[in-house]
This record gives C-alpha cells, sequence and structure tokens, in this order.
C-alpha cells in the first residue's frame, strides 16, 4: 500500500502524491509515457529509493518507518530489471543460488536443488552452468527471474523485463511471466506490452507526470478509457 508518495529529483517531481493499493495475487500493469514515474515507482516499493513523502506498507511492515528492517523486507519483495543484472563472473546456477545461500541462509545443496527446479520452470535447465555472455537476452531475462523467484518472494516487480530485448525474444519472457500470473504470484509490471496486459493483468494503472491519471480493469480501460490523456496515449500504442 503506497499513500502520498512525493519523490523529488532535485526540481523534478518524479511521483506527486500517488496512492496505490496492489491486493496480493494481483497482477497491476503500470503503463504511461517516458518519464511519468512508473520505475521510480517500483523503485519506491523496494526502497532502492526514498519517498521524501508519504508511507508505504508492504505485509503489515512500514518501510520508513525507523524500527524497519529493509533487507528483511525487500528479501520479499523481488525485483526484475530492464538490464538484467546478472553476475557475468558467475554461473546461471552459482548466480541462482548466491543470495538464497546469503540472505536465506541456505545450504548449498538447498539452494542448488531450488535454482535447478526454477531454471526448469523457467524453460532453460540445460545453461545451469553457462555464463551469462554465452547466452541470450531471453534466456538471461529468464535467469534473472528465475533468481528473484528463488528467494521466494511476496510479491515480484518488473520494470520494463522485455524493453532491451530482441522482438522474438520477448514471447519467451512474458510467457514466464503468464505462468506465474497464472500461478497467482503478486506482480507489478512496468511494461509498454500491452497484449501481456490485456491477459494478465487484474488492472492497469496509467501514469503522465508522476501522477496516476486513471486506473482500471483491463477491458474497460482499452476499450472505454474516462480521461482524454490516456486515450491520446493508448492511440499511439495500440494499432
Amino acid at each position: 500500500m503506497m499513500q502520498g508518495i512525493t519523490k523529488r529529483f532535485g526540481k523534478l517531481v518524479a511521483l506527486d502524491n500517488v496512492d496505490l493499493e496492489v491486493r496480493r495475487g494481483e497482477v497491476l500493469m503500470i503503463i504511461g509515457p517516458s518519464g511519468s514515474g512508473k520505475s521510480t515507482l517500483l523503485r519506491c516499493i523496494n526502497h532502492l529509493e526514498v519517498p521524501d513523502k508519504g508511507r508505504i506498507v508492504i505485509d503489515g511492515v512500514e518501510l520508513n518507518s525507523k524500527s524497519a528492517n529493509i533487507n528483511k523486507v525487500r528479501a520479499e519483495v523481488g525485483m526484475v530489471f530492464q538490464r538484467f543484472e546478472l553476475f557475468p563472473h558467475l554461473t546461471v546456477l552459482e548466480n541462482i543460488t548466491l543470495a538464497q545461500r546469503i540472505v536465506r541462509g541456505r545450504s548449498q545443496q538447498e539452494a542448488e536443488r531450488i535454482a535447478r527446479q526454477l531454471l526448469e520452470k523457467v524453460g532453460i535447465p540445460e545453461k545451469a552452468g553457462s555464463y551469462p555472455a554465452q547466452l541470450s537476452g531471453g534466456q538471461q531475462q529468464r535467469v534473472a527471474i528465475a533468481r528473484a523467484l528463488a528467494m521466494q518472494p511476496k510479491i515480484m516487480l518488473f520494470d520494463e523485463p522485455t524493453s532491451a530485448l530482441d522482438p522474438e525474444m520477448i514471447k519467451e519472457v512474458l510467457d514466464v511471466m503468464l505462468d506465474l500470473a497464472r500461478e497467482g504470484m503478486t506482480m507489478v509490471v512496468v511494461s509498454h506490452e500491452m497484449g501481456f496486459a490485456r491477459a494478465a493483468s487484474n488492472r492497469i494503472v496509467f501514469m503522465d507526470q508522476g501522477r496516476i491519471v486513471e486506473m482500471g480493469d483491463p477491458g474497460v480501460f482499452f476499450t472505454n478509457p474516462q480521461h482524454e490523456r490516456t486515450r491520446a496515449f493508448l492511440s499511439k500504442i495500440l494499432h
């Protein structure tokens, strides 16, 4: 839950008094033009950015409370970035087991078992011994998703996870995300993939200039947007 979240970078107001609640098991899609505050919103949820004003509560823990253990909260929030952020000097298996061992305190054996299960889930079990540079962009992003899932987070954040990929690799990543949505994973997704929004999201949030302009069910949002600004944006991206 976010209440009154404001975030400034110098004179730029990236988020302007944003209120948003994400329900358990929901897939919430955030869309909007560049610079509208979408990625900043995600980074505030994960406390990679600290809001100037407002409060964020995740699973009953208030992030800006002095008593909040931010690392503990962050362990419950998986994040997949635009650029895969894998460690280049570690194998795929090592990338997925590292945080499990350090943050979750799992044994090497247990961490590897979970990692191999998740590689199976994302469709690349044969890549366990490969290094990131030996993988395609789509494969690297699927490893990044497996790494986030290995922590068994309560919520997954995706920040434009397909925007750095070649078109033919986008589907393989979206298919993994669709499977997660069907399994009931709570997800907040920043993306321009409208097909995914229609197929998987429960609600769509449209942002512009740091504010939520419109929010609604995908069926209504795409067929009958209420705001002129939303209609103008959709006319540019829907073909």
